[in-house]
């Protein structure tokens, strides 16, 4: 279904974005975005009846740890400390980036 978006609401994604644009800035951004959102509409084609929804697609699960329990799993802080040059007070000192 191709449809075009009308000049006016580019000229408002361009005013909430802060950017002026020229009628030929308009024209161009107005045949890329209708391009763009008639190419999306194929998502629509596709069969999802039986597709359960999902958050992501590598069916990953965050992990936490219980407070009060023991980590197996983890090291102690000066496991984690053991190994670097620069410590301080129990933590990593690093060169200020900012």
């Amino acid at each position: 279904m191709k449809r075009t978006l009308p000049k006016e609401e580019i000229k408002h994604l361009g005013n909430l974005s802060g950017i002026s644009l020229t009628d030929e800035e308009t024209k161009t951004y107005q045949k890329q975005l209708s391009e763009t959102l008639d190419y999306m509409e194929n998502i629509n084609e596709l069969p999802t009846a039986n597709t359960p929804p999902t958050s992501n697609v590598s069916n990953l699960e965050n992990v936490f740890f219980h407070d009060g329990g023991e980590n197996k799993r983890g090291l102690t802080q000066n496991e984690a400390l053991s190994n670097t040059k620069q410590k301080k007070d129990g933590k990593f000192l690093v060169k200020r980036i900012l």
